[in-house]
């Protein structure tokens, strides 16, 4: 339903031929908006003009506790973001809670010792 409205969904639970399409449709720039889990920044080379992390935590079953994403992980994501052969810049955004703003403001901000 919410293809009609310029919004894809990608997950792993998606069946092929709606994963195709979906894709397809993003590439193409006919659905501009593409929600998807973390997994789709490792697997698939969708450039975007702006990136929304919306969180840096996953729930770990095994574990029954929220998790960080390893920072490797969120710098992936990120860098779906303006990529040099589609778009000239871009945004990246992370939505993270107040005790994690901290550490993402100095590992995104300054430089490394």
């Amino acid at each position: 339903h919410t293809l009609a409205f310029g919004i894809g969904i990608h997950h792993a639970g998606l069946d092929e031929a709606d994963r195709v399409l979906v894709e397809k449709l993003f590439l193409g720039q006919s659905i501009l908006v593409l929600v998807c889990t973390s997994t789709l920044a490792w697997g698939v080379n969708f450039p975007a003009h702006l990136v929304v992390v919306k969180g840096t935590e996953y729930y770990d079953g095994k574990a029954k506790r929220y998790v960080d994403f390893p920072v490797t992980d969120v710098l992936q994501m990120m860098g779906r973001a303006g990529r040099p052969q589609f778009d000239t810049k871009a945004v990246a955004v992370i939505l993270v809670h107040e005790p994690k703003k901290t550490f993402y403001k100095k590992f995104l901000y300054e430089p490394f010792p």
